[in-house]
């Protein structure tokens, strides 16, 4: 891996990440990834629950976690917009959660797995 050119600014964008993220050490919800290599600041973003435009309630992904946490969201067809209809909404949130906890669920079994070997 070669050196940034402005380390700098390279610097600074990793503290702005660090800050957005509100933790000096990031780890994936759902992966546990923690590798340096991996989960560098700008490489774990936060994802938001039920759409940035519904809630700020937001959990820490890696982008590959991200990517399958928004396709699942997708294949779900839980709109990422607010709707008017209130019934729609809740629907949408409903399953919006069902998601994140699909995707916990999965990672508890994979983590249960790896402390009992």
């Amino acid at each position: 891996m070669t050196p940034p050119r402005n380390p700098a600014r390279a610097a600074r964008r990793a503290t702005e990440a660090l800050e957005r993220l509100g933790t000096d050490q990031p780890r994936c919800i759902y992966c546990g990834n923690t590798d340096p290599l991996l989960v560098r600041p700008r490489r774990i973003q936060n994802h938001h629950l039920f759409g940035e435009d519904r809630d700020e309630a937001t959990v820490q992904a890696c982008l590959n976690c991200h990517a399958g946490a928004h396709d699942a969201l997708t294949d779900a067809e839980v709109p990422m917009t607010c709707g008017k209809e209130p019934t729609q909404f809740a629907g949408a949130i409903f399953r919006a959660f069902a998601i994140h906890f699909e995707i916990l669920a999965k990672a508890c079994w994979r983590f249960a797995k790896r402390m009992e070997e």
